[in-house]
């Protein structure tokens, strides 16, 4: 494991147990919305990769709440989900034995999957390349744990995301699209739902890597994909400059 990831495990590990509280907090209803069959994917996500009742799902970065985890097993899916913090892993196989839902919870790197057999999955359903070091090793793995004919759902923010900020109604270049370089935080950027609930209780260096949309597209292409569709959702526009760029990415690509 990189010391950029060895560093990200650390951060997550303390903080997952802060996260959780926060959306307990912000979702009263989120053991008896699961419990239910409750589903919180966004829908271009199933259109896009198709029914998955029966399939084998591999979700590569899950978090304590393991929202899409639970979504896709509530779509039909036999799903395995993992996360590089045993406290994330922990406190998911927790909820998940409260629901009574059928989650198979396994500590591991998403860049590695080193617990994780060849030939697997059905679908492997990728998020967050920002903690990832090595995003095409990462695709590499994911096209390992893959059955012959299988898909990886790939959803991220867009990187334009991370350049483009709106200051009093004028946008405001915050990162150079073209530089490579890692995000360092001496406290963890990631607190919007903790500012709304009392804040980290502890302060861990964290670092994000910045890859462009080519160096993504890339990536999955160098690890033998063949490439299905690329999406850029459209959202509502809310009126704001920055609600007219792209917001989100999804990738379809098979192997």
């Amino acid at each position: 494991m990189s010391q950029d990831n060895l560093m990200n495990k650390a951060a997550w590990d303390a903080y997952h147990e802060d996260y959780m509280r926060f959306i307990l907090e912000k979702r009263t209803d989120y053991f008896s919305f699961f419990s239910n069959g409750g589903v919180e994917l966004d829908d271009f996500l199933i259109e896009m990769v198709g029914p998955v009742s029966g399939l084998k799902l591999l979700d590569t970065c899950c978090a304590a709440d393991a929202t899409q985890a639970f979504s896709w097993a509530n779509l039909g899916a036999r799903v395995t989900a993992c996360d590089i913090s045993p406290t994330a892993i922990r406190i998911a196989q927790s909820n998940a034995q409260q629901m009574g839902k059928d989650v198979t919870f396994v500590e591991d790197d998403a860049q590695y999957l080193r617990n994780i057999g060849d030939d697997r999955f059905d679908v492997v359903f990728a998020t967050y390349p920002v903690w990832l070091s090595d995003i095409e090793q990462a695709a590499r793995t994911w096209h390992r744990v893959l059955r012959k004919g299988g898909k990886l759902l790939f959803h991220f923010e867009h990187p334009i995301s991370y350049c483009i900020e709106e200051q009093h109604g004028a946008l405001q270049m915050l990162h150079n699209y073209n530089s490579k370089q890692a995000y360092r935080f001496e406290r963890f950027s990631g607190t919007p739902l903790a500012d709304a609930f009392g804040g980290w209780s502890t302060d861990k260096p964290s670092v994000e890597h910045f890859y462009r949309l080519s160096d993504l597209i890339n990536a999955v292409l160098r690890a033998s994909f063949t490439l299905l569709e690329v999406r850029e959702p459209e959202f509502p526009d809310d009126g704001t400059l920055s609600g007219k760029l792209p917001r989100d990415v999804v990738i379809l690509a098979t192997k």
